[in-house]
């Protein structure tokens, strides 16, 4: 792994045991995708399916509850991510940067829900994995706009992560994917004081490209930027979760 993966590995593995009952709204959305695959019409059955950076499994088990499949290859950056996945899953799980990792044969689905942020070059590596799709066959993702986390801007320069809106996606999915559904959904949570929504950060592992750190000092004075400029009606801390879901799909 390069030293930005290193970077992500921590954090996310800080944020692992907590995960999956933080991330409220990664959970809501892994939900949101698999209607939206079955309102494409995929399913009831779906042959081979390849999901990276399944985490704690929260697509994973939104996909294999709604529909009937028959081959499911998983992979993460975290190896300990295996022990989070149904058991019938931990075999095949393969771990380390998607971007690495070879893939042999064709798939029906290849999905990801919060993951393609970290991706250094979106556009290359969905290139790589749609050559890997059978026609016919669907890539599902779920991703974030650039209203995402708007808020850190507040206490310092935002990560280099990759935000990109619906408008942006049609130039990034490679030839022969056929944009099929996307949509834009946004959830802006609310926390008593800043402290609470940091841990809420290093819950979600979210923090893996953070490099800014507060003295008490520094912490008030960022508490004070952030209420003057985002205070909900209610006086919470508020943070902006900038959802973005997409289905393509091969040309048969």
């Amino acid at each position: 792994m390069n030293a930005t993966h290193e970077r992500v590995a921590r954090a996310f593995r800080r944020g692992l045991p907590s995960y999956h009952d933080a991330a409220s709204v990664q959970a809501a959305s892994a939900g949101r995708l698999a209607e939206m695959l079955a309102q494409d019409g995929a399913g009831p059955r779906i042959g081979r399916v390849f999901e990276f950076g399944c985490g704690t499994g929260l697509l994973t088990r939104r996909l294999r509850a709604r529909f009937d499949i028959a081959g499911y290859d998983a992979n993460d950056l975290l190896p300990e991510a295996a022990a989070h996945l149904p058991p019938d899953l931990r075999a095949g799980f393969r771990p380390g940067p998607v971007e690495d990792l070879q893939l042999g044969g064709a798939y029906d689905l290849i999905a990801s829900g919060a993951t393609i942020q970290w991706i250094a070059d979106p556009a290359a590596l969905l290139a790589r994995l749609s050559a890997h799709l059978a026609p016919g066959g669907r890539l599902l993702l779920g991703g974030f706009g650039r209203g995402h986390f708007r808020e850190i801007s507040t206490l310092a320069a935002p990560a280099p992560l990759f935000y990109a809106d619906p408008e942006d996606w049609p130039g990034l999915l490679p030839a022969g994917l056929e944009l099929r559904a996307i949509e834009r959904r946004r959830e802006v949570l609310g926390f008593d004081d800043l402290p609470q929504l940091l841990r809420h950060l290093r819950a979600t592992g979210v923090t893996g490209n953070a490099r800014a750190g507060w003295g008490r000092a520094a912490l008030r004075r960022a508490e004070t930027r952030w209420r003057a400029a985002h205070a909900l009606p209610d006086g919470r801390l508020g943070l902006s979760y900038d959802c973005v879901h997409l289905v393509a799909r091969r040309t048969p």
